[in-house]
C-alpha cells in the first residue's frame, strides 16, 4: 500500500509518516514525488510504501525495538479508550503524543497544539469536536422571478472515541466514529411554508418537492408561466405599396424604375385584413401577473374607388391605381397621355392620377388631385400634384410642386411662425423701453412700436408681407381676414401710431397661433418628388425630394422632409437646397467655388456630403458656416447649440 505525505521539508514529511504508520523514520520506504519552492516557501511531497512482506519484516523490527524501549524509553498505548503511559528509565526518552484532526488534547490543563512529551503522572484529557446534527434549507429566486430553487442540506452529528494504537514511544491520537446521528428530514409542508415565507406561491412542482426533501441537490420547485403576447391584426395588400428598384443580373440598379406604378381592374381584391389573436397573461412564482401585449385591432376603411366586399376584404370598384393612407384604401382613376403635353393637348387638370408617357412642353401646366408621372422631360413648364411626383428625365426652368396645397400651407406656417417670434421680441423691446423710460414718459406704445419697426425690426414688415401673400391664397375666413387686416392697418406705414396699448400685439399673436395650428391640422400627408436632373428650376415637396440622376444645377429645392441624391457622383452645384430634417448629397459645389447653400430647419437635422468644395454654405436652424477648403466625408450638425462640421480635407 502507498500513501502521500505533505510538508515544508523532507524531515517534516518523514515525521508525519512515522507517527501515522507507527514506524521508525529509518525503517520507512519512501520516494520524493515533488519538491518545489514558491517565493519563500518550500513544499515537499513523499510517497511511502507499507504493508505486505516488507511490512511484516518492519513489524518484527518494531517489536524488537519496542522490547528495547520497554527497558529504557517511555511508551504510550491506546486500548478501549484508555491511555496507558509508561515512564522512561535511566537515560531513556519520554513517550511523545501527536494531536490528530478533529480532536483537542489537554495535558495538565494545557492544550497540545502539535505534539507533547508525556509521563504517567500527567493528567491527559481528550475532547472530540462534536457538533449538534443540523439541517439547512436555502431558497433561491431567479432574477426574473420565473423560477424558484430549493437546496436542502443535512449535517449529521458524529460521536467519536479514541482509536486503539499499539504500544509505541510515539503515538498519533486519532478519533474514530462510533455513531452518526442524523437530523430529522424536512417535510414537504415545511418546504412549502418556507416558500410561502419567501412569497413563492405559484407554479409549485410537487414531484420536485419530494425529491428536494432528500437533500444534497439544488432543484427547481416552482416555475412561473410566461405571458403569451397577442398577435395584432394586420393588413395584406394585394398591390405594391412602394416603388421597387429593378436590378439586373450583375447588380446594376435601374433608378428610373422608381416611377413604376400598379394598376388594378374593377372587382380586383386589393387588400385583406387578417384578424389577430388574444394574448394570455403570465405569472411569476410570487403570483405577480405578467401582462401580455394587448391585441392591436385595425379598423379597415375605404375611400373613393373602393368597396368593402365583407368586413375584412377591400375590392376595387373602378379601374385605377390603388393606394393606402392611414388604413384607408383608395383607387384613383388614372388619366394616361400617350404622347407629349403641348398645345395640341392643352393644359391638364385631372382629379386623379396622371401618367404622361412623353414630354411636358414649354408653357404647359399639369395639375392633378393625386400622383403625377412624367416619363420624359419637363421644360419651362409648371407641374402641381397633390400626391407623389415622378419625372423620368430632365427638368429645365420649370416649377414642380408635390403635395399641392400642403406646400403652400407649410410655407404659410413657416412665415407665420417667424412672424410671431419677431413679434415676441418686439413686445419685449417695448416693455424694456417703458420699464427703463429710455424714450421718455411722454412716448405712447404706438409711437415706440413705430420707432422700433423703422429701426431694429425692419424685417418684421417683410415677414408681414409674406404672411399677407400666403393667407390671401387660402379660403377667406374670419381669422385670416383679421390677421391680414391687422398687419395692413396696424403695422405698415403710419399704422403703429393707432396702437394704444402693446397688449394688442399679444392678442394678434394668439390669433396667429390658432391659425398655425389650423394649418398644421389640415395639411395632407407628406408626398415624395422623384426626378433625375433639374436645372434653373424650383422644386417643392410636402415630404421628401429624391434626385436619382445627375443632380441639380442652380435650382431652388425645398422639402418639408428630406433631400437625397441617389446616384454616385451626382452633383449639387449652385442654388439652395432646403429640408426640414436632413440632406444627403454626393458632390456639392465645384472646383471653381460655385456658391451652393444647404439648409436644414430642424435643430436635430443633419447634412451629409461625400465631397464638398469651398464656398459651400451649411446652415442648421439659425447657425451658418461656410466651407473654406475642399473636403470629403462631410457631416454637419448642431451640438450643444453650436454648428459642428466633421470632415477630411482633400
Amino acid at each position: 500500500m502507498k500513501e502521500l505525505f505533505h510538508g515544508t521539508s523532507l524531515e517534516e514529511c518523514l515525521e508525519s509518516a512515522s507517527c501515522k504508520l507507527n514506524l521508525p523514520k529509518d525503517k520507512l520506504q519512501y520516494k520524493v514525488v515533488k519538491e518545489s519552492k514558491l517565493f519563500f516557501r518550500k513544499k515537499v511531497i513523499i510517497e511511502v510504501s507499507f504493508g505486505g512482506e516488507d511490512q511484516n519484516n518492519v513489524n518484527s523490527v518494531i517489536e524488537k525495538d519496542i522490547v528495547k524501549t520497554k527497558e529504557k524509553d517511555g511508551t504510550i498505548k491506546l486500548e478501549n479508550g484508555k491511555i496507558i503511559v509508561k515512564d522512561p528509565i535511566e537515560d531513556g526518552e519520554p513517550a511523545v503524543l501527536h494531536r490528530g484532526h478533529n480532536i483537542s488534547i489537554f495535558v495538565d490543563g494545557t492544550e497540545v497544539k502539535d505534539k507533547c512529551e508525556i509521563f504517567s503522572k500527567n493528567k491527559i484529557e481528550v475532547v472530540f469536536e462534536e457538533d449538534e446534527p443540523k439541517r439547512q434549507m436555502n431558497i433561491y429566486l431567479s432574477d426574473d422571478r420565473m423560477k424558484a430553487y430549493v437546496e436542502v442540506k443535512y449535517i449529521a452529528k458524529n460521536v467519536y472515541k479514541l482509536k486503539d494504537k499499539n504500544e509505541s514511544y510515539k503515538v498519533n491520537f486519532e478519533g474514530e466514529i462510533i455513531q452518526s446521528i442524523k437530523p430529522p428530514m424536512y417535510t414537504i409542508n415545511e418546504i412549502k411554508n418556507e416558500l410561502s415565507n419567501n412569497k413563492v406561491v405559484y407554479g409549485i412542482m410537487e414531484e420536485n418537492l419530494k425529491e428536494a426533501v432528500k437533500g444534497d441537490k439544488k432543484l427547481v420547485v416552482a416555475c412561473g408561466k410566461e405571458a403569451v403576447d397577442g398577435e395584432d391584426d394586420f393588413l395584406e395588400n394585394k398591390f405594391q405599396t412602394s416603388a421597387v428598384l429593378k436590378e439586373d443580373t450583375v447588380g446594376n440598379i435601374d433608378f428610373k424604375s422608381i416611377g413604376t406604378i400598379n394598376v388594378v381592374k374593377k372587382g380586383d381584391i386589393i387588400a385583406v385584413k387578417h384578424n389577430g389573436t388574444l394574448g394570455k397573461d403570465g405569472f411569476d412564482v410570487t403570483g405577480k401577473v405578467l401582462k401580455c401585449k394587448p391585441l392591436k385591432k385595425i379598423k379597415i376603411k375605404v375611400g373613393n374607388g373602393c368597396i368593402l366586399k365583407d368586413e375584412n376584404t377591400v375590392e376595387a370598384s373602378i379601374d385605377g391605381k390603388p393606394s393606402i393612407k392611414s388604413n384607408t384604401y383608395y383607387v384613383h382613376q388614372v388619366h394616361e397621355i400617350n404622347g407629349d403635353v403641348d398645345i395640341s393637348t392643352g393644359n391638364i387638370n385631372f382629379i386623379g392620377d396622371v401618367i404622361i408617357h412623353g414630354n411636358v412642353k414649354e408653357g404647359m401646366k399639369v395639375e392633378c388631385g393625386s400622383d403625377l408621372i412624367v416619363d420624359k422631360e419637363v421644360e419651362r413648364a409648371s407641374l402641381n400634384a397633390k400626391g407623389d411626383v415622378s419625372i423620368g428625365q430632365t427638368v429645365v426652368s420649370s416649377q414642380i410642386c408635390g403635395g399641392g396645397d400642403s406646400v403652400k400651407k407649410i410655407r404659410a406656417v413657416e412665415h407665420l411662425s417667424k412672424f410671431n417670434k419677431n413679434m415676441e421680441q418686439l413686445v419685449g423691446a417695448v416693455k424694456e423701453i417703458k420699464d427703463y423710460n429710455l424714450l421718455g414718459k411722454s412716448k405712447k406704445d404706438g409711437e415706440i412700436i413705430k420707432i422700433l419697426l423703422e429701426s431694429k425690426f425692419k424685417g418684421l414688415i417683410k415677414l408681414g408681407v409674406n404672411v399677407i401673400a400666403d393667407l390671401n391664397v387660402e379660403n377667406d375666413d374670419y381669422q385670416e381676414d383679421k390677421i391680414v387686416k391687422y398687419i395692413k392697418t396696424k403695422l405698415i406705414g403710419m399704422g403703429p401710431i393707432s396702437i394704444k396699448n402693446c397688449s394688442e400685439l399679444n392678442e394678434l399673436m394668439k390669433i396667429i397661433e390658432d391659425k398655425i395650428e389650423e394649418l398644421k391640422n389640415t395639411s395632407a400627408l407628406p408626398v415624395k418628388v422623384v426626378l433625375s436632373y433639374c436645372q434653373d428650376s424650383n422644386i417643392q415637396s410636402s415630404g421628401d425630394i429624391i434626385i436619382k440622376g445627375k443632380g441639380e444645377y442652380v435650382s431652388q429645392i425645398a422639402a418639408n422632409g428630406s433631400v437625397e441624391f441617389l446616384q454616385e457622383k451626382s452633383v449639387a452645384r449652385g442654388g439652395t437646397l432646403k429640408a426640414e430634417n436632413e440632406i444627403k448629397c454626393k458632390i456639392v459645389g465645384s472646383v471653381a467655388g460655385v456658391s451652393t447653400k444647404l439648409q436644414v430647419e430642424s435643430k436635430d437635422g443633419h447634412i451629409w456630403a461625400d465631397v464638398a468644395y469651398h464656398n459651400t454654405v451649411f446652415k442648421i436652424e439659425n447657425k451658418e458656416i461656410v466651407l473654406d477648403s475642399p473636403s470629403k466625408d462631410v457631416h454637419v450638425y448642431l451640438k450643444e447649440g453650436d454648428i459642428v462640421v466633421d470632415k477630411f480635407v482633400l
